[in-house]
């Protein structure tokens, strides 16, 4: 073959090896503006790339500014791309949306210390059943599942859009404690400094549930990858150590460990049969670290 044609075949073939090799972006848009450093979308990640093609390069595009939970599961059910939202499973999302039944906290979210006034504590310090503290008002956000959770077992709710702003309600006398998951509580210190309030030191409420990832009802690859790679990562240990690795998580299961509480247990009736059977096998044991 003479050296002219060789040098064109071998250029033509490297060019062709470059075209087949070249990586294919796969695009998935999320609810959070938080780039770096988000527990949640480093999971998405991990469990994009457990499940990926050979070529294939998982792009997250992240939301210019942060909307409200309402807002995204209306965009996620209308819309027709990759959108993926994180939250707090409900019935009524769950018929809205297509769940990937993989607790994404392994049910942390469903243990909630008390945020009160200071001068409160002893006040709170005299609670002893579900029927004691019913009789105090709470404060969640407006279209929290966890609003609904608490009006079935009886408590009376305040609502408002943002927890800054319950923050200064409660400060303000507008109702006598404010729930918050024990994963939270870290990174909302300075909120609760600033409103001179404290975190109530031995009630304890707990109910099934969990943040879980949601997509669009007929978005079927997509779910697909997520439920494949969440399997991945759970079978060879990625999760647990994905997990173990956040401060946050090891922090809240020490937390319940370490600390005797009055714990009241509440019914959930917004989770689903089929969430909850499929998430027992993911739950902590507070007296288990991961």
């Amino acid at each position: 073959m003479p050296f002219v044609r060789r040098l064109g075949f071998i250029i033509l073939l490297c060019c062709s090896l470059k075209v087949v090799a070249a990586p294919r972006p796969y695009i998935v848009d999320v609810q959070t503006s938080a780039v770096e450093g988000e527990y949640f979308a480093d999971l998405l990640a991990l469990i994009l790339n457990a499940s990926k093609a050979p070529d294939e390069v998982i792009q997250i595009r992240f939301a210019p500014e942060q909307i409200s939970q309402a807002r995204w599961v209306a965009g996620v059910a209308q819309g027709k791309g990759n959108n993926i939202i994180w939250t707090m499973t409900s019935k009524a999302r769950e018929q809205t949306l297509r769940t990937i039944r993989f607790p994404l906290m392994k049910g942390l979210m469903g243990y909630r210390v008390l945020v009160i006034r200071k001068e409160d504590e002893e006040k709170f310090a005299k609670v002893k059943t579900q029927q004691d503290l019913v009789k105090l008002s709470a404060g969640q956000g407006l279209h929290w599942p966890d609003t609904n959770i608490l009006r079935a077992n009886q408590f009376y709710v305040l609502e408002t859009m943002a927890k800054e702003n319950l923050y200064k309600m409660l400060t303000a006398k507008r109702f006598d404690f404010f729930p918050r998951g024990i994963i939270e509580i870290p990174v909302e210190q300075d909120l609760i400094r600033s409103q001179n309030l404290m975190v109530e030191p031995h009630i304890l409420l707990h109910y099934p549930t969990d943040l879980y990832f949601f997509v669009n009802k007929n978005n079927d690859e997509l779910a697909a990858r997520l439920e494949k790679g969440c399997a991945i990562i759970f079978k060879n240990g990625e999760f647990e150590k994905f997990f173990s690795g956040y401060e946050r998580m090891t922090a809240a299961i020490d937390f319940l460990s370490k600390h005797k509480y009055l714990i009241i247990e509440l019914e959930n009736p917004l989770i689903s049969d089929e969430t909850l059977k499929a998430s027992r096998q993911y739950w902590i044991e507070p007296n288990k670290k991961p």
